[in-house]
Formats: C-alpha cells, structure tokens, sequence
C-alpha cells in the first residue's frame, strides 16, 4: 500500500507540473491579447468601453489563472501525506495494542476511538471513528479468497 501511495505522488507531482504548464501557456496567451488591446486602443481602433470591459475579462482570466497554479503548486499532495501516515499507524496498531508502552496505546486509542471512550468493566471501550471504522470489518485479505482466486468470500 506504500508503495502505491508513493506512485500516486510521483503522479501527482508530474499531473500537477503539467497542469502549471498548461496554464502559464494561458496566462502567456492572455498576456498577448491584453497587448493587442491595448494597441489597439491606442490607435483608436476600439472605444475606452469596449477596452476598459474587455481588459477586465481579460484581468479576470488571468488572475483566476494565477490563482489556480498557486493552488497547484500549495497543495498538490495535500491528501497523500495524512493517507500515508495513516497507512503506517494502521500497520503498526497491532502491534502497540500488543507490546507497546500506556503512553504509545493511551495516543493510539485517542486516534482510533476519538475522545469517546467508555469504561465498560475496567476496560475502555468505544466506537472507531472514520477512517479507522473501515478497517474494522474489512478482513485482512481485503475480501479475497487466499488460495482459491480472486473471488470475493463476502458481500457487503
């Protein structure tokens, strides 16, 4: 499952610099239209409305432009990085719950359960908040059958 997370942000960053490409090229289009209105205006081809409404079209565009490649370039791996970590918490769960320290279970139950925990007979009990409460009825074949193929053993 690393291994997958760590292809979809090679992907990501390659999808991502593409898209910032696309979008100078635009930004670079829009620049030359807003020179030839400007030309043209100043020669006295078009009319200081007909300019000033066009010029803010053409503003618009590349500003929201703008924006869009500062967006691409904050925040293009935005969700792999908390997916990634999630990955590794959830592989390591088993074995804190079995050998690790009051403090390392005390943090992992805080992430699994929440702050909804409940002392049922000295022990504390509760409800696996999202993403955690996926894991807990899927088995650890993922539903496949081990031996036999690819079949699913269960329906949802």
């Amino acid at each position: 499952m690393l291994l997958r997370v760590k292809k979809d942000k090679r992907q990501s960053a390659q999808s991502a610099a593409i898209v910032i490409a696309e979008k100078r090229a635009e930004i670079e289009t829009v620049n030359l239209r807003l020179q030839k209105l400007l030309d043209s205006f100043l020669d006295g081809v078009i009319e200081r409305n007909e300019y000033a409404a066009e010029k803010a079209k053409l503003m618009s565009r590349k500003k929201s432009l703008e924006a869009h490649i500062s967006a691409l370039s904050a925040g293009q791996e935005t969700w792999l990085e908390p997916f990634q970590k999630w990955i590794l918490t959830a592989k390591d769960a088993g074995e804190i719950a079995m050998t690790g320290s009051f403090q390392e279970k005390k943090v992992l139950a805080k992430k699994v359960f929440g702050s909804n925990l409940i002392l049922d007979g000295k022990k504390a009990r509760g409800c696996c908040v999202k993403p955690w409460s996926l894991l807990v009825n899927v088995p650890p074949t993922g539903g496949m059958v081990t031996l036999r193929g690819v079949e699913p053993r269960f329906q949802p």
